[in-house]
């Protein structure tokens, strides 16, 4: 029988990552068996990262809705004032929004980024979400 040997926290310094990289979480626990390698597994988002002001009717979008990026490979929620932040993003795409259970409490909005976008910390951009 292998003998446990006990929880092991495994850490990632953020701080050596390139700038276009976010990761869900830096930190991970695995429990090794004597003698045994044990996989720690990162999920790294690497793209743009975007402060996205998102409007609806020419009113932001309400504080709490759910944003989720084409690929659903990023997703946030909505902070006051319709912003949101998001990592991963390419240079073009579309971002779908939900905020409730009616019919109507959906939208998407479509938007396109500078090239020089890939090389900033942080973009930020308003869209129209329709």
């Amino acid at each position: 029988m292998p003998l446990n040997i006990g929880e092991n926290r495994v850490a990632l310094d953020t701080n050596t990552l390139a700038d276009n990289v976010d990761l869900d979480n830096a930190v991970a626990n695995v429990v090794p068996t004597r003698g045994a390698i044990v996989r720690a597994e990162f999920k790294a988002r690497v793209g743009i990262k975007l402060l996205m002001t998102l409007t609806h009717n020419n009113k932001p979008l309400p504080f709490g809705a759910m944003v989720t990026s084409e690929s659903s490979q990023s997703s946030g929620i909505v902070a006051d004032n319709g912003q949101v932040y998001l990592s991963g993003m390419p240079l073009a795409g579309k971002v779908q929004v939900k905020w409730g259970e009616e019919e109507n409490a959906h939208c998407v909005a479509n938007y396109q980024l500078p090239p020089e976008s890939q090389q900033q910390l942080l973009t930020q951009l308003s869209a129209e979400c329709r």
